[in-house]
Protein backbone atom coordinates (compact mmCIF):
# COMPACT_ATOMS: atom_id res chain seq x y z
CA UNK A 1 0.00 0.00 0.00
CA UNK A 2 2.86 2.37 0.88
CA UNK A 3 4.58 1.66 -2.43
CA UNK A 4 1.41 2.60 -4.31
CA UNK A 5 1.11 5.85 -2.37
CA UNK A 6 4.75 6.94 -2.13
CA UNK A 7 5.50 6.59 -5.81
CA UNK A 8 8.58 8.33 -7.23
CA UNK A 9 6.37 11.11 -8.62
CA UNK A 10 4.67 11.66 -5.26
CA UNK A 11 8.03 11.74 -3.52
CA UNK A 12 9.13 14.51 -5.88
CA UNK A 13 5.95 16.44 -5.07
CA UNK A 14 6.52 15.97 -1.33
CA UNK A 15 10.05 17.28 -1.81
CA UNK A 16 8.52 20.45 -3.25
CA UNK A 17 6.55 20.82 -0.01
CA UNK A 18 9.83 20.56 1.90
CA UNK A 19 11.07 23.52 -0.15
CA UNK A 20 8.34 25.74 1.36
CA UNK A 21 9.86 26.30 4.85
CA UNK A 22 13.35 26.30 3.35
CA UNK A 23 12.38 29.13 1.00
CA UNK A 24 10.84 31.10 3.85
CA UNK A 25 13.99 30.76 5.97
CA UNK A 26 16.27 31.84 3.12
CA UNK A 27 14.21 34.87 2.09
CA UNK A 28 13.71 36.06 5.67
CA UNK A 29 17.46 35.71 6.15
CA UNK A 30 18.04 37.73 2.96
CA UNK A 31 19.84 34.83 1.29
CA UNK A 32 18.25 35.61 -2.07
CA UNK A 33 20.70 33.69 -4.25
CA UNK A 34 20.06 30.50 -2.30
CA UNK A 35 16.33 31.23 -2.35
CA UNK A 36 16.48 31.62 -6.12
CA UNK A 37 18.19 28.23 -6.34
CA UNK A 38 15.37 26.68 -4.28
CA UNK A 39 12.80 28.22 -6.62
CA UNK A 40 14.61 26.80 -9.64
CA UNK A 41 14.73 23.36 -8.02
CA UNK A 42 11.02 23.60 -7.24
CA UNK A 43 10.26 24.56 -10.85
CA UNK A 44 12.24 21.55 -12.11
CA UNK A 45 10.44 19.22 -9.70
CA UNK A 46 7.07 20.66 -10.78
CA UNK A 47 7.68 19.69 -14.39
CA UNK A 48 9.35 16.43 -13.44
CA UNK A 49 6.75 14.80 -11.17
CA UNK A 50 4.01 14.79 -13.79
CA UNK A 51 6.29 13.33 -16.44
CA UNK A 52 7.52 10.61 -14.07
CA UNK A 53 3.95 9.69 -13.15
CA UNK A 54 2.93 9.39 -16.80
CA UNK A 55 6.02 7.43 -17.85
CA UNK A 56 5.73 4.96 -14.96
CA UNK A 57 1.92 4.96 -15.19
CA UNK A 58 1.67 5.74 -11.50
CA UNK A 59 -0.81 8.61 -11.42
CA UNK A 60 -2.53 8.50 -8.02
CA UNK A 61 -5.25 10.57 -6.31
CA UNK A 62 -2.67 11.66 -3.74
CA UNK A 63 -0.38 13.04 -6.43
CA UNK A 64 -3.24 14.80 -8.20
CA UNK A 65 -4.22 16.49 -4.93
CA UNK A 66 -0.71 17.27 -3.68
CA UNK A 67 0.61 18.87 -6.87
CA UNK A 68 -1.54 22.05 -6.85
CA UNK A 69 -1.31 22.25 -3.04
CA UNK A 70 2.48 22.27 -3.20
CA UNK A 71 2.42 24.95 -5.91
CA UNK A 72 0.05 27.20 -3.93
CA UNK A 73 1.99 26.80 -0.69
CA UNK A 74 5.23 27.67 -2.45
CA UNK A 75 3.83 30.73 -4.24
CA UNK A 76 2.01 31.97 -1.13
CA UNK A 77 5.20 31.66 0.92
CA UNK A 78 7.23 33.42 -1.76
CA UNK A 79 4.82 36.37 -2.06
CA UNK A 80 4.45 36.81 1.70
CA UNK A 81 8.15 36.66 2.50
CA UNK A 82 9.19 38.86 -0.43
CA UNK A 83 6.56 41.42 0.54
CA UNK A 84 7.72 41.32 4.15
CA UNK A 85 11.29 42.02 3.02
CA UNK A 86 10.19 44.82 0.71
CA UNK A 87 11.15 43.01 -2.49
CA UNK A 88 7.49 43.06 -3.61
CA UNK A 89 4.79 45.61 -2.76
CA UNK A 90 2.13 44.39 -0.37
CA UNK A 91 -0.71 45.33 -2.73
CA UNK A 92 0.33 42.76 -5.36
CA UNK A 93 0.68 40.09 -2.67
CA UNK A 94 -2.79 40.86 -1.30
CA UNK A 95 -4.22 40.89 -4.83
CA UNK A 96 -2.74 37.50 -5.77
CA UNK A 97 -3.73 35.82 -2.51
CA UNK A 98 -7.22 37.34 -2.53
CA UNK A 99 -7.83 36.03 -6.04
CA UNK A 100 -6.79 32.52 -5.02
CA UNK A 101 -8.94 32.68 -1.89
CA UNK A 102 -11.96 33.86 -3.89
CA UNK A 103 -11.53 31.01 -6.38
CA UNK A 104 -11.28 28.40 -3.61
CA UNK A 105 -14.34 29.73 -1.76
CA UNK A 106 -16.39 29.90 -4.96
CA UNK A 107 -15.41 26.36 -5.94
CA UNK A 108 -16.32 25.02 -2.49
CA UNK A 109 -19.71 26.75 -2.56
CA UNK A 110 -20.51 25.32 -5.99
CA UNK A 111 -19.45 21.84 -4.84
CA UNK A 112 -21.64 22.09 -1.73
CA UNK A 113 -24.68 23.37 -3.61
CA UNK A 114 -24.49 21.64 -7.00
CA UNK A 115 -22.08 18.77 -6.42
CA UNK A 116 -18.57 18.25 -7.67
CA UNK A 117 -17.70 19.90 -10.97
CA UNK A 118 -14.19 19.71 -12.46
CA UNK A 119 -12.63 23.13 -12.97
CA UNK A 120 -10.17 23.09 -15.83
CA UNK A 121 -7.75 26.05 -16.00
CA UNK A 122 -8.47 28.54 -18.75
CA UNK A 123 -5.91 30.15 -21.02
CA UNK A 124 -6.28 33.40 -19.10
CA UNK A 125 -5.76 31.57 -15.82
CA UNK A 126 -2.61 29.88 -17.12
CA UNK A 127 -1.24 33.23 -18.29
CA UNK A 128 -1.98 34.72 -14.86
CA UNK A 129 -0.19 31.86 -13.09
CA UNK A 130 2.81 32.17 -15.41
CA UNK A 131 3.11 35.90 -14.71
CA UNK A 132 2.75 35.37 -10.96
CA UNK A 133 5.61 32.87 -11.02
CA UNK A 134 7.66 35.14 -13.29
CA UNK A 135 7.19 38.06 -10.90
CA UNK A 136 8.54 36.01 -8.00
CA UNK A 137 11.57 35.01 -10.07
CA UNK A 138 12.13 38.59 -11.20
CA UNK A 139 11.92 39.99 -7.69
CA UNK A 140 14.20 37.28 -6.31
CA UNK A 141 16.66 37.74 -9.16
CA UNK A 142 16.85 41.50 -8.60
CA UNK A 143 17.52 40.99 -4.89
CA UNK A 144 20.20 38.40 -5.78
CA UNK A 145 21.76 40.95 -8.19
CA UNK A 146 21.32 38.77 -11.26
CA UNK A 147 22.57 40.60 -14.38
CA UNK A 148 20.04 42.01 -16.90
CA UNK A 149 17.30 42.19 -14.23
CA UNK A 150 16.41 45.82 -13.49
CA UNK A 151 13.85 47.56 -11.27
CA UNK A 152 11.98 48.56 -14.42
CA UNK A 153 11.58 44.93 -15.50
CA UNK A 154 10.45 43.95 -12.01
CA UNK A 155 7.90 46.77 -11.94
CA UNK A 156 6.62 45.84 -15.40
CA UNK A 157 6.21 42.22 -14.32
CA UNK A 158 4.28 43.34 -11.23
CA UNK A 159 1.83 45.46 -13.23
CA UNK A 160 1.26 42.72 -15.83
CA UNK A 161 0.62 40.25 -13.02
CA UNK A 162 -1.91 42.61 -11.46
CA UNK A 163 -3.83 43.05 -14.72
CA UNK A 164 -3.96 39.35 -15.54
CA UNK A 165 -4.76 38.39 -11.95
CA UNK A 166 -7.82 40.64 -11.87
CA UNK A 167 -8.91 39.62 -15.37
CA UNK A 168 -8.56 35.90 -14.69
CA UNK A 169 -10.35 36.23 -11.35
CA UNK A 170 -13.34 37.95 -12.95
CA UNK A 171 -13.33 35.45 -15.81
CA UNK A 172 -13.29 32.54 -13.39
CA UNK A 173 -16.22 33.96 -11.41
CA UNK A 174 -18.24 34.41 -14.61
CA UNK A 175 -17.54 30.82 -15.69
CA UNK A 176 -18.42 29.54 -12.21
CA UNK A 177 -21.73 31.44 -12.28
CA UNK A 178 -22.61 29.93 -15.65
CA UNK A 179 -21.77 26.42 -14.46
CA UNK A 180 -23.84 26.91 -11.33
CA UNK A 181 -26.84 28.18 -13.32
CA UNK A 182 -26.51 25.27 -15.76
CA UNK A 183 -26.29 22.67 -13.00
CA UNK A 184 -29.25 24.25 -11.18
CA UNK A 185 -31.41 24.13 -14.31
CA UNK A 186 -30.46 20.48 -14.85
CA UNK A 187 -31.38 19.67 -11.27
CA UNK A 188 -34.76 21.34 -11.63
CA UNK A 189 -35.47 19.51 -14.91
CA UNK A 190 -34.49 16.17 -13.41
CA UNK A 191 -36.55 16.63 -10.25
CA UNK A 192 -39.59 14.26 -10.02
CA UNK A 193 -43.07 15.79 -10.26
CA UNK A 194 -45.01 15.53 -6.96
CA UNK A 195 -47.92 13.07 -6.96
CA UNK A 196 -50.50 15.73 -6.10
CA UNK A 197 -49.44 17.92 -9.01
CA UNK A 198 -49.53 14.94 -11.34
CA UNK A 199 -53.11 14.16 -10.35
CA UNK A 200 -54.12 17.78 -10.77
CA UNK A 201 -52.54 17.99 -14.21
CA UNK A 202 -54.03 14.71 -15.50
CA UNK A 203 -57.51 14.84 -17.12
CA UNK A 204 -60.44 13.22 -15.33
CA UNK A 205 -61.37 9.64 -16.17
CA UNK A 206 -64.22 9.19 -18.71
CA UNK A 207 -66.34 7.27 -16.26
CA UNK A 208 -66.04 9.94 -13.65
CA UNK A 209 -66.96 12.64 -16.16
CA UNK A 210 -70.09 10.78 -17.32
CA UNK A 211 -71.17 10.15 -13.73
CA UNK A 212 -70.75 13.81 -12.89
CA UNK A 213 -72.77 14.86 -15.94
CA UNK A 214 -75.56 12.41 -15.07
CA UNK A 215 -75.74 13.70 -11.53
CA UNK A 216 -76.22 17.25 -12.83
CA UNK A 217 -79.19 16.31 -15.14
CA UNK A 218 -82.57 17.45 -13.91
CA UNK A 219 -84.77 14.63 -12.75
Amino acid sequence: MASRTLTPANQITILRLVFVPLLAILVMGRHYAAGLAVLLAAAVSDSLDGKVARILKQETPLGIALDPIADKFLMTTAYLTLAFRGALPWWITILVLSRDAAIVVTALLIILVAGYRPFHPTLLGKASTFLQVATVFMAMSWQARVPLVTPVSVRLSIYLTAVFTVASGIHYLVISQRRYDHSSSEAVAAAPVPVEQAHRASPSAPGAASTESQSRRPV
